[in-house]
């Protein structure tokens, strides 16, 4: 028997891998089942325009059930969309879906993958959250209406914890849609805490920090981030198309702030200010425990990073704050946090 729970979860994992990169458009996993059960593809939204969950996850499928590779090389997703309707003919018909979203109706930068679901006939659809763009809603009420099998997480008890977590992917991009702005603080360090004494972060998760800061509006820092680490501040480790270094604000009240780091010789917005700015789009915020502290309340999530090292650099600083684990892995031998207040 297939345990629903399960398959939903690895898609909700799948999402996290990719939370905020996909800004402005919400982190979304997608896991496809074949008739016998057997895992067939796990796919998430990885980039705001390029092809939804749903559609990398029945783009993979349909090659491993058809071993048609020629789709392999499709990026467009309206291209994927026309090439899968051409030609899978009745070969999604005994598949299942898992989908941490109800499927798009809507068309934007990309057709709805509601319709390319009706369209391919699946046979069944599990889904997380519903969604809270009333553009993009009714995905599940569509499917239905043509045949599919549809269970909505949030209406079925054993299921009722999985909707939570999967409504927890969508607090960036639901937060960025109400408010206009989504907070966002990295932190790393070792596992006593200390973040002195050279690298902390693994070759992976500066590639994920690198690839958050292509989507920034705003890199947030100290001036004595500028003083002791004479940074770059670069997206140099993005493994995205399109790298653009973000525009950046220093907090200090240092009025003679020495202006020689490699930051400031990259094109880009540099505001320097001794007062917190209102926030607005996208912002993250990188710095240590001080820059915490002073930020608690302008937080909407944090994200950590720790390396399973220690040093005898030891803490300077005691901050007081609980915070809620919305999601854990770990990626490179480093242990990846997001947490909320």
């Amino acid at each position: 028997m297939v345990d629903d729970s399960f398959y939903l979860n690895l898609a909700i994992n799948e999402a996290w891998k990719y939370q905020c990169q996909c800004l402005p458009n919400p982190a979304v996993g997608a896991v496809v089942l074949d008739k016998n059960g057997k895992i067939l593809s796990i796919q998430a939204h990885k980039e705001a325009g390029t092809p939804h969950a749903e559609v990398l996850a029945l783009k993979e499928a349909y090659i491993k059930l058809s071993k048609d590779t020629k789709i392999k090389p499709i990026k467009n997703s309206k291209d994927i969309h026309d090439y899968l309707i051409s030609k899978s003919k009745n070969l999604f018909c005994d598949i299942t879906m898992y989908v941490t979203l109800s499927p798009c109706t809507h068309i934007g930068k990309t057709p709805s993958c509601a319709q390319l679901l009706k369209k391919l006939k699946i046979k069944k659809i599990i889904i997380g959250s519903d969604d809270i763009n009333k553009a993009a809603q009714g995905g599940g009420e569509l499917l239905e209406k043509s045949g599919t099998k549809v269970i909505y997480a949030w209406k079925n008890k054993k299921l009722y914890n999985l909707a939570i977590k999967s409504n927890e992917l969508l607090e960036p991009f639901r937060l960025l849609h109400n408010k206009g702005s989504f907070v966002l603080f990295k932190y790393a360090c070792r596992l006593n805490g200390s973040i002195d004494g050279g690298q902390i972060s693994s070759k992976a998760t500066q590639i994920i920090t690198h690839n958050l800061r292509t989507k920034l509006d705003s890199l947030v820092i100290s001036g004595k981030t500028i003083i002791i680490d004479n940074p770059t501040l670069d997206c140099r480790y993005s493994t995205l198309e399109v790298k653009k270094a973000p525009n950046i604000t220093i907090l200090t009240n240092n009025k003679t702030l020495p202006k020689t780091a490699p930051l400031f010789k990259i094109k880009r917005d540099i505001q320097i200010t001794s007062k917190i700015p209102d926030f607005s789009g996208f912002v993250m915020i990188e710095g240590g425990v001080k820059m915490l502290e002073s930020m608690l309340d302008k937080l909407d999530m944090i994200l950590i990073f720790i390396s399973p090292s220690l040093s005898n650099h030891n803490l300077t600083h005691k901050i007081l704050a609980n915070f809620k684990i919305l999601h854990s892995y770990t990626l490179d031998n480093n242990i990846i946090l997001w947490l909320s207040r």
